[in-house]
């Protein structure tokens, strides 16, 4: 006990201790912050189960579900006050779809799929009070703190408008009142149109003095008057880019934008002060009353509630409440993981070097393998030096992105926001038929490319090797070499459109037409998948494009080899089995590996062809590119993220495996 106790360092040991303790409480505030990322107090209503859409006010709480159903309740104790869904004449049962509520002065306001904005007493027995068409499908409302007047944001076509209307509008769903019957408001009728709006449209204010305010995308806020654009506007420069919501105080505005950073505003929209509250989601919203902040988090971007002293967004059934002191934490916490992560990293280093040396033995291991590799690298100083540029730029280049795009799969993120989401982005990979069907096509794209990689451009390099006339061997090297020179797109939609093309002009529909008069055949389309990913295998063809690293490689192949060979009456095609390929077995390997991974990689040849075809043909890294770039509102570098690290894994397995054979052989 005591010789083993002799070979324990108390000092190592002690610094072990400490730094292992350090790694733990640096780990435990790494995991409080994440938690308080994700955190939530208690919602302050009774959220209905299923709602997509929500809104509240101090007495009542309105709900409506992806099935178009509205249902309202009394705030104070949860009591369902109406339901209501839209008939229609085709389906009494069931009817538009509910894009957004609002709740205003006991009203209920819903804006539906079918241009339709319907008006209820909260207390009415969810009878409709009023019903308006508009030209536009109405997307969010916005009312003031008190007043008559409410804007609704809407879209037509790629248009963005934003209308000016009256709360105490008729009608009836059957019968709705039009906004076309009414002039603009400076004769006191029901609704006016702001114009076009150029930019995009954020946030928006109903003032209580009859001014409309609309915050764009390009740090501006427009300040319009009952009468819209024939009044003009006056324009405002503000920091905030995509300012989501905002409202009135008693000295100015109140605002959040997308980033999770509060304003304070003066009444001209000089910036008092800006808080940053943190990153919480897609929208996010603040309580401001009395110098009291709420922030509010949820998937959609519906407005819950906007008043002088308060506004809120919500949306898409998962609001998160979240109280001053919890997000003074999440800001806190959101400052200090920069500094913990790196604290923790070096902690748990110096615990594990600390713990090898507190027992003696394997420390003076330790120590004599960094004493063989000090020396190493000081005997060979230039080569070590000469590498560090090369892995620095790969660090830069290459390690960190992949780095970052693993962390990035744990979040959602949008270019503006991000949340935490855990492991959530991999379940939805995994879930995915769309991705998964599509590996169908790349693993046929990527055997048919391998062999196009290999066989032609091997045999093609034998055929040239057994020219004998020099000269008619350099005419055929360039000659093979020029469509290398063309760009890959130009190339492919060369094959698209004049080889493959669908019309008379075609070649090949052309050349049939020499047999078969009219002859004409649709290659690439839509609905003909199979036949579309054949004509798509076909392009380059002969596929030479690696002739020259083969030739190269049979060139470097000593002539005795192939004088011996011939003496013993090897033919060729037996040379090249047993001599050539063997011999070039190093660029044969360099292809299939390059080859692998850029078909993998590939969705180019996909993307454009579709563009004028339609195909609809995917492949794993076309949809990664489409889940960023047409995910639809807005980008989800998340859940590219994760299928990309599927991706990655096949990759770095296919490559192990392939280098280790690689290994194996020349061992042998």
């Amino acid at each position: 006990m005591r010789e083993k106790l002799k070979k324990l360092s108390p000092l190592w040991t002690a610094l072990a201790a400490v730094a292992l303790a350090g790694a733990i409480a640096f780990a435990v505030l790494v995991g409080a912050g994440v938690s308080a990322a994700g955190a939530r107090d208690p919602f302050p209503v009774p959220a209905a189960s299923g709602a997509v859409r929500m809104a509240e006010d101090d007495a009542y709480f309105v709900a409506a579900d992806a099935e178009g159903e509205l249902s309202c309740y009394n705030k104070t104790d949860g009591t369902l006050l109406f339901s209501y869904r839209k008939p229609t004449a085709e389906d009494s049962g069931g009817g538009a779809d509910v894009l957004n509520v609002s709740l205003y002065d006991g009203q209920v306001f819903a804006l539906y799929s079918d241009r339709q904005v319907l008006r209820f007493a909260a207390d009415g027995g969810g009878v409709p009070a009023g019903a308006l068409e508009t030209n536009y499908v109405p997307q969010k409302a916005y009312f003031p703190a008190s007043g008559n007047l409410f804007a609704v944001y809407g879209i037509v076509g790629s248009r963005k408008e934003v209308y000016l209307l009256r709360t105490d509008f008729g009608g009836t769903p059957a019968a709705p009142v039009s906004y076309r019957e009414y002039p603009k408001l400076d004769g006191g009728e029901y609704a006016v149109s702001s114009g076009g709006v150029e930019t995009g449209v954020q946030g928006i204010c109903v003032a209580e003095d009859g001014y409309v305010y609309v915050a764009s995308d390009i740090y501006t806020v427009r300040r319009f008057t009952a009468n819209g654009m024939e009044d003009g506007y006056e324009q405002y420069d503000i920091p905030a880019q995509k300012l989501a919501a905002f409202c009135e105080t008693e000295t100015g505005f109140a605002g959040m934008d997308l980033a999770g950073n509060f304003y304070r505003f003066d009444d001209t929209f000089q910036t008092e002060y800006t808080l940053r509250i943190g990153q919480a989601g897609r929208v996010v919203g603040v309580r401001s009353d009395e110098g009291v902040l709420f922030n509010i988090a949820a998937e959609g971007d519906s407005l819950v509630l906007a008043r002088g002293n308060a506004f809120v967004l919500s949306g898409g059934g998962d609001a998160r409440y979240i109280g001053v002191a919890l997000a003074r934490r999440q800001a806190s916490f959101a400052g200090l993981l920069s500094l913990y992560i790196p604290l923790l990293v070096v902690f748990a280093l110096f615990a594990v070097f600390a713990g090898l040396h507190a027992w003696r033995p394997l420390g003076a291991r330790v120590n004599r393998g960094l004493a063989v590799c000090g020396k190493t690298f000081v005997k060979h100083k230039l080569a070590y030096i000469g590498l560090i540029p090369t892995f620095a730029l790969l660090a830069v280049f290459y390690y960190w992105p992949i780095v970052r795009g693993f962390g990035l799969s744990f979040f959602n993120y949008n270019g503006v926001t991000s949340q935490f989401v855990g492991l959530q982005n991999f379940v939805d990979v995994l879930k995915n038929t769309i991705f998964w069907n599509s590996t169908l096509n790349m693993f046929i794209l990527l055997v048919t490319d391998l062999v196009k990689a290999i066989v032609p451009p091997l045999i093609f390099a034998e055929f040239i090797l057994a020219v004998r006339s020099k000269r008619f061997s350099f005419i055929v090297r360039v000659l093979l070499f020029i469509p290398g020179i063309l760009p890959g797109v130009a190339g492919t939609l060369v094959w698209v459109n004049g080889i493959f093309g669908s019309d008379s002009y075609g070649l090949l529909n052309s050349i049939c037409s020499l047999f078969v008069p009219g002859f004409m055949q649709t290659w690439i389309g839509p609905y003909l998948e199979t036949r579309s990913l054949v004509s798509i295998i076909m392009f380059s063809f002969p596929w030479v494009g690696s002739y020259l690293i083969f030739y190269g490689g049979v060139m470097g192949i000593p002539k005795s080899l192939f004088e011996a060979a011939e003496l013993d009456g090897c033919g060729w095609w037996r040379r090249m089995a047993t001599i050539d390929l063997p011999l070039i077995f190093a660029q044969i390997k360099y292809i299939f590996i390059t080859s692998f991974i850029a078909s993998v990689q590939d969705y180019g040849r996909l993307f454009i062809t579709d563009q004028s075809t339609g195909h609809g043909l995917k492949v794993p890294a076309l949809i990664i590119y489409e889940s960023i770039y047409k995910g639809g509102s807005e980008p989800n570098y998340g859940l590219s993220s994760a299928m990309s690290m599927f991706l990655f894994v096949f990759l770095l397995a296919a490559t192990i495996l392939s280098f280790r054979k690689q290994t194996s052989k020349e061992e042998l």
